[in-house]
């Protein structure tokens, strides 16, 4: 009686031990998987993190464009105006400068 009763202790033992190393192994596989969908989340996360700073970078890169297009724009414009005005007083000018050379001449 005894030594059945040692018997079944032992085997409950065993089924005990068997039970721990399969929660371990379970333990270990989740862990695992853990860890594999983290560094996957973790890669995602750095993609989407790179594809959002490049259309940042493109939106600040097109919106300097657009700033530098209208400054160059407004420049061309105002030295165009200073042209035309300097155009319209080419003859005067010419005309003036040619008055005085020729009085200059004749003293």
């Amino acid at each position: 009686m005894a030594l059945e009763v040692l018997r079944s202790i032992e085997a409950a033992e065993a089924r005990a031990a068997e039970i721990v190393a399969a929660a371990q192994r379970e333990a270990r596989d989740i862990l695992k998987a853990t860890e594999e969908a983290c560094a996957v989340n973790e890669r995602n996360a750095a993609l989407e993190h790179r594809a959002l700073q490049q259309r940042i970078l493109a939106d600040a890169r097109a919106t300097a464009n657009r700033s530098i297009a209208a400054a160059e724009a407004g420049e061309h414009a105002e030295r165009e105006a200073v042209a035309a005005a300097a155009r319209a007083k080419l003859d005067a000018a010419a005309k003036l400068i040619y008055e005085r050379v020729v009085q200059d001449g004749h003293r």
